[in-house]
């Protein structure tokens, strides 16, 4: 993973702490929407995955604060999008950052769990 940490800080021009942190937060999410079971299953080639997900910070009270705002967006996913956006909010990161962590992620792990495992967790975080 850290080769995928070292891309998220070259190409956002962050730390190396929001960085995992931020890798982590979304990684977290997909576990979340999926189990625990599928999302190893899935992920289980991506050597760290789980020592990175452990990483991730809390989001406290502001899951509540965000997750009102996500839900006055609409989606059934306002939890995990709040929980994201708090967590991405105590690294100091944005939703635009959010945003442009999935692509980078994305194609990093092409290469590790392959194409198909890939698109799958793409629709997962979409959904």
């Amino acid at each position: 993973m850290q080769d995928l940490i070292e891309s998220l800080v070259r190409e956002l021009k962050i730390d190396q702490q929001q960085a995992s942190g931020g890798a982590a937060i979304i990684f977290k999410a997909a576990r979340d929407k999926l189990g625990a079971g599928e999302f190893s299953n899935l992920l289980g080639k991506a050597t760290g995955i789980e020592q990175l997900v452990a990483q991730a910070p809390e989001s406290s009270g502001l899951g509540k604060m965000f997750g009102g705002f996500a839900a006055a967006l609409g989606g059934g996913n306002a939890a995990i999008l709040a929980n994201v956006l708090a967590g991405f909010s105590k690294l100091g990161l944005t939703q635009q950052h959010a945003q442009q962590f999935v692509p980078l992620i994305l194609d990093n792990l092409r290469t590790k769990i392959g194409k198909a495992a890939a698109d799958k967790l793409e629709t997962t975080l979409r959904a």
